[in-house]
């Protein structure tokens, strides 16, 4: 089978063998893509690096196919981008353990899957191109933690249904239990949804005299949070007396303008640019018959391969962001924003 399953020489999800013949160099190959989402800065800004990567890699795109969040729609969404011929497909999961029977409809025909943000918890790839959202959450804790002694912290989940959300909420609810037990976390699942999380942290300021901080999952409830920071009297700039640290992830461009202008303490730049490169290269990787093995150096350059639920992962860099480095030119959110 091409791409799905592991040859004994490269480990998980390692080999692009099987049926298909391998792509020579040059060659175009059609790449379907099947998304969650088309709405966010995130996820636009995706797509155009996709575009551009698929020009140097030499992919016809099929799709993206959004998903909008519904898992079972994307299990039809990825048999018909097979259907309209795809070779080779990005994956970037609603749910991860729901994916699984797209990723064995795949594997039956041939087609090898590379999986990008979200790793699945079941089912086959070829590789995932993923940051370490664990990671996500520990350095959220210790940016809050660092900066408030104690008092209430309001968690707005991301998807728990999503390897992303469990990881980012279990790494930093574990680190502020163990490291910053003074400081008391309040979770409101939002299964990435954004008006659900502004009213969550509508409802934590309210709720809460003590709120010293919020973190959000992800970048698209930042601009309504501080605006309802703004409508209850509360909102104050970074360092400033009676400040609700506020804690996000992405690194877009207005997040980007926002830790510069002082309303936005941190986020966790989740390189777009550099997702969409190495979803594009390795799922031509696959068609070329390219394998990989785990400990072996990653094409991002990010370090060796892991491992995530027996599937083959390059570890892609996401680094905090603040005030210290946010004039940094290498940080995707300011060349998208430039």
């Amino acid at each position: 089978m091409a791409g799905a399953a592991a040859c004994s020489e490269s480990g998980p999800g390692g080999s692009a063998g099987g049926k298909a013949a391998k792509l020579g160099a040059g060659e175009t190959f059609k790449l379907g893509v099947s998304l969650t989402f088309n709405n966010t800065d995130f996820w636009t800004s995706y797509i155009s690096y996709e575009k551009q990567f698929a020009g140097k890699y030499h992919a016809k795109l099929i799709g993206p196919l959004v998903a909008n969040n519904d898992s079972g729609k994307q299990i039809s969404d990825i048999r018909t981008l097979i259907a309209q011929g795809a070779q080779a497909l990005v994956v970037n999961p609603v749910d991860s353990a729901a994916i699984a029977p797209a990723l064995d409809y795949a594997k039956s025909k041939g087609i090898p899957v590379v999986s990008v943000d979200v790793a699945p918890s079941a089912g086959d790839v070829y590789m995932i191109v993923r940051a370490d959202n664990e990671l996500y959450g520990r350095e959220a804790c210790d940016y809050i933690g660092g900066h408030a002694k104690s008092g209430t912290v309001a968690e707005l989940q991301g998807d728990l249904s999503s390897l992303n959300g469990r990881d980012r909420s279990t790494a930093f609810e574990g680190c502020m239990k163990r490291k910053y037990p003074k400081l008391k976390v309040v979770k409101y699942p939002t299964k990435w949804d954004t008006p659900t999380a502004t009213t969550a942290a509508s409802t934590a300021m309210s709720t809460y005299k003590d709120l010293v901080g919020i973190y959000t999952q992800w970048s698209g409830p930042v601009s309504g949070i501080i605006q309802a920071e703004r409508s209850a009297g509360k909102f104050t700039t970074v360092g400033s007396a009676k400040h609700v640290i506020l804690v996000s992830n992405d690194g877009v461009p207005f997040e980007m303008k926002d830790v510069k202008d002082g309303t936005l303490d941190a986020t966790i730049s989740q390189p777009a640019n550099l997702y969409a490169q190495f979803a594009v290269k390795y799922a031509r990787d696959a068609l070329s018959g390219k394998t990989y093995a785990k400990g072996q150096q990653a094409a991002s350059g990010a370090g060796p391969l892991v491992t995530v639920a027996k599937n083959l992962e390059d570890p892609i860099k996401a680094p905090l962001v603040t005030k210290d480095n946010v004039d940094d030119p290498h940080l995707w959110g300011n060349q998208a924003g430039s």
